[in-house]
């Protein structure tokens, strides 16, 4: 008995990885970015690894699913969950690995993400740039990475693809190919020449054996630097007040600073290869140092009430 009972489970557990195989090879195919396989691979594997028994049917499965999500989480992570896990059970339905009734995810909708922004500012992201050893490769290339991101609030999941041959240094310029691109849209975004410089000494102290398909951004092996080894690297780099940068707060720091440099929502968008504004409108944030200085600026009452004299605390 103890015998067939490990033999379930086991054959349970091969059948949930062998499936997850096929569906990602099949989001592959329909052209999905490499972030978002990661992001699915992951997804998928943390549930089950935790909650192998929701392989079992519809009903385990919605128990464990709201068992998952229903713990103190972001919108943003509730969200994800949400929609990774159900695509791959609708795929397994529409493929008749799984039964089509009850719907495990009926009556659960995503969440409202009203987005959460640290409030960064330039002194912060000068005292970063000081931080990297830059008689060091991997430092350099974090030297490089951090001013690469702040030129061209390029999303960290596709800085960390580019080749070599997607870099023009001489026309100041980087091709986002749409096969890196989230949107899958083709961009061309221009750099600084302070970037430039950064970067051409990183293409200089490339070992001669790394070809033309070793990322720019490699680790010190030539292999691609995922977003979360770039994660760890950032922890590293502490501020004096304790604080550390992510690889999104760099992006989200270039919106910030081209934005107090006079940068219109426009030419934003285009730059952070948003479709639309709807997204970029979530970046486009003041702090409240800078609500202050504006509302004190243009306070129609301000403008309207002419500001009186105080009356004298004694009078004579």
């Amino acid at each position: 008995m103890p015998e067939n009972t490990v033999h379930l489970v086991f054959s349970r557990k091969t059948a949930v990885q062998d499936s997850i195989t096929d569906f990602i090879i099949l989001k592959q195919a329909s052209g999905s970015a490499c972030a978002t396989l990661e992001d699915y691979q992951w997804t998928l594997n943390h549930f089950f690894s935790h909650y192998p028994q929701a392989w079992s049917g519809p009903s385990v499965m919605r128990e464990a699913f709201l068992s998952w999500i229903n713990k103190p989480i972001a919108p943003a992570t509730y969200n994800q969950r949400l929609v990774y896990v159900r695509a791959f059970w609708r795929w397994c339905v529409e493929e008749g690995i799984q039964p089509p009734d009850p719907d495990p995810f009926r009556g659960l909708k995503r969440r409202k993400d009203p987005g959460h922004f640290r409030d960064i500012d330039a002194a912060k992201v000068k005292e970063l740039l000081t931080l990297p050893d830059r008689s060091t490769w991997a430092g350099l290339r974090d030297y490089a990475l951090i001013l690469f991101t702040l030129d061209t609030a390029t999303r960290p999941g596709e800085a960390l693809q580019l080749l070599p041959e997607h870099f023009n240094i001489f026309s100041l310029a980087v091709t986002i190919p749409h096969k890196t691109a989230k949107t899958r849209e083709e961009r061309i975004v221009p750099f600084s020449p302070t970037t430039a410089a950064a970067l051409r000494q990183l293409l200089r102290a490339r070992p001669p054996e790394w070809g033309s398909d070793t990322p720019v951004f490699c680790n010190e092996s030539g292999q691609r630097l995922s977003v979360d080894s770039w994660r760890q690297r950032l922890k590293k780099y502490c501020l004096n007040d304790g604080a550390a940068f992510k690889p999104y707060d760099l992006r989200h720091a270039a919106c910030t600073l081209h934005l107090r440099a006079g940068m219109s929502g426009e030419v934003l968008q285009r730059l952070m290869g948003h479709h639309g504004p709807q997204m970029t409108q979530r970046y486009i944030h003041l702090t409240t140092d800078d609500l202050r200085k504006e509302q004190a600026l243009t306070s129609p009452a301000e403008l309207l009430v002419p500001a009186r004299k105080r009356a004298p605390r004694k009078i004579k």
